[in-house]
Order: C-alpha cells, then structure tokens, then sequence
C-alpha cells in the first residue's frame, strides 16, 4: 500500500527515487571537483620543478600525470553534472505507470512505452549502458516526464531510476508493437514507365555552408578564430608535456638552443596529435563541439546529412585531416570527395532552433 502511496507524486519525494538523485549527483560533482583542482596541482608541481634534485625529478613526473588528468576528468565531471541536472528536471514531475516493450540489441537499452490502447507513446533509450535493467519479465514500469522526450524511468516503487531520453543521435529501432505501424519512410510504390524522359535527379544539398539559410548566424569569422584556438591548444599540450616531463629538453628551450638534437620533437608531435584526437574525436562526439568551438558558440554537422556527426565520421575526418598534407606533399592520391570530411560549424544556438524542430531527425544526443 505505501507504494501505491508513491503514486501520483513527483518522483523525487520518493525515499529510493531521492537516494538515487542524491548519489548520482554527489558522484558527479566529486568527478568534476577533481577535474577542476587538477589545474592549481599542476601549477603547484610545475612551479616546484627545476633543473636539478630527485625531489624535484618526481614533482615533473607528478606535474605531467596531473595534466592530463585534466581533460578527461573535467570532461566526464561535466557530463555526468548535466546528467545529473536533467535527473533531476525530469523528478519533478509525477510518476504514472505505463507498459513498456525494452530491447538491448548492442550496448544502448530501449524502451518504447505504451499508452492505454497499446499505441508507443515514445521510444527512448537509457542513460546506463553498463548493465540492463529492464529484464523480459518487466512488463510495467514507473515514469515521472514527457514519454516523447525525457524522464525518469523506474520499477515499481521507484527503485533503479535511470534518465531515458529520444535520442537525437542513435536512429531507434522498431521493435515490439511498433513493428505493426506502418513505417512512413517505406520507398514509394513502383509506377508504371512513362513515355516521358526521366528527370536528372538533383544532387544532395550541402548543409552547414554559409549560404544555408538554415543556419542564417554569420559564421565565418568564428570559425577561423575557433580553429586557430584549437590548433593553439593542441601545441600547447604537446610542447608543454614534453617540455615538462623531458628535462634535457627543458634546459634546451630555456636556453633558447633551438638547434640541439635532444629535443624531442617527434614526442611532441605524438602528444600534439594525441591532444587533437581527444579533442575533436572523443570529446567532440560527446559534445558536438571542441574546445575553440565551445569558445566560440560553436558546433559541427555532417554536410551531407545535416545532422550530428557520429563517431566514425568523426575519426574518419580526423584520420583524414592528418594524413592529407602528407598526401598532398608527397603527391599522393587523396580521399575520393576529400570535401566530405570537412565538417561544418554552425552556431549552437541556429542548431538549438533547427533540430528542436525536426522530431524524427537522429541529428545529437540529449542525454
């Protein structure tokens, strides 16, 4: 009886529902509390640092763990921060209990939720990847928010509650009751041949160009201003790992001797490509922004698609931007349609508006 008394209220006046926000959040601020003191530790040790002395040898190696310890605890705080903002969004509203069909087909859970007459209401996918939790034998859940958008998702009683949300990104499978719904971007029904002569067909638009009314925000200059940011960021990282954990190296460039054959340049080439690959593949497929985009209200798009880019074609466009000056220097042959991978930027706030609109459209994770 005392859950049946949960029902009908907002999600988080219920003692497991509020444990669980509690945690999650406590857990990520915790993450990103570290992420962001990693900066005045690195500072400390880098200051405490020099030439000479075994102390000061493992205050170097200490300075360049923490730096890059930086970025992906930063990053992650920051995510699991706004995960756990959207938790508690979604527990204001009141929990309903509603029907569901789930299918784990890789590493994302879905689950299309039914209404009264078997009809989905939506179909969203969970925020916990690392383990199921809805099994076969769950027919009936709890769910505090908006079934075609976002809310928190709970058996009965409101333990387990996780944030499932439409993705944007991912393109839902059909599955369940939705498999009996007439798909609407079936092909046409073949017509008859016509004595006319076919038309050519038109060739695909290019999304994200300065001339796409779609996304009317001038652009230009913050994309070239964004792009220097991020080239300077990236040699920053590499000279500056190197120029910290490499004492010859250190003593060279203080003493400006640009020409000693002890500095590792090819080192700093590695961490410079290393940085630029966390950057704009790893970080850029969580956020759809790097570090000098997100400076410049910035965010990229396929421009064949017009939406978010997925990983592969974010590593493709990386893997592709590395090697074509080698190309193009060594007079080699190029990436058929090398333009493809040059993903345009919009403006965050142009792609807030476009692709709010476009409900169907996988265009960027919300979660």
């Amino acid at each position: 009886m005392a859950v049946q008394e949960q029902l009908g209220r907002r999600a988080w006046h219920t003692p497991r529902t509020l444990w669980t926000l509690v945690w999650t959040t406590a857990r990520a601020l915790a993450v990103l509390v570290c992420g962001i003191a990693c900066v005045p530790a690195f500072l400390h040790l880098a200051g405490t640092s020099g030439p000479a002395g075994e102390a000061d040898g493992r205050s170097s190696d200490a300075a360049v763990f923490v730096f890059l310890a930086i970025l992906p605890l930063t990053i992650t705080g920051l995510v699991m921060t706004r995960t756990a903002f959207r938790r508690w969004l979604s527990a204001r509203h009141r929990w309903q209990v509603w029907n569901i069909e789930t299918l784990r087909p890789q590493i994302q859970e879905w689950v299309n939720l039914l209404d009264d007459r078997g009809s989905v209401a939506g179909t969203l996918v969970l925020r916990k990847w690392s383990s199921r939790t809805f099994g076969g034998d769950d027919k009936v859940v709890w769910f505090a928010g908006v079934p075609n958008k976002a809310g928190l998702i709970a058996k009965p009683g409101g333990a387990g509650a996780q944030l499932a949300y439409r993705s944007l990104f991912y393109v839902p499978p059909r599955f369940g009751t939705a498999l009996l719904v007439k798909d609407k971007s079936a092909p046409p029904i073949p017509q008859p041949h016509s004595t006319s002569p076919a038309k050519t067909p038109e060739p695909p638009g290019k999304h994200g160009g300065l001339d796409d009314a779609t996304f009317p925000s001038p652009r230009k200059l913050r994309r070239t201003l964004a792009y220097l940011l991020d080239v300077v960021v990236h040699l920053a990282i590499g000279f500056g790992v190197v120029f910290l954990s490499d004492e010859v190296t250190r003593h060279a460039v203080t003493h400006q001797d640009w020409d000693s054959t002890q500095i590792k340049w090819w080192t700093m080439i590695g961490y410079f490509l290393l940085a630029s690959f966390v950057d704009r593949v790893v970080l850029q497929s969580v956020t759809r922004t790097t570090l000098g985009k997100a400076v410049f209200g910035l965010v990229i798009i396929d421009r064949d698609t017009g939406r978010y880019p997925r990983v592969g074609r974010l590593l493709a466009a990386w893997l592709v931007g590395v090697i074509m000056p080698i190309l193009v220097l060594g007079n080699s042959t190029v990436p058929e349609r090398p333009e493809r991978y040059l993903l345009p930027a919009v403006r965050r706030r142009d792609a807030r508006q476009v692709f709010g609109t476009r409900s169907g459209d996988p265009v960027g994770v919300t979660g």
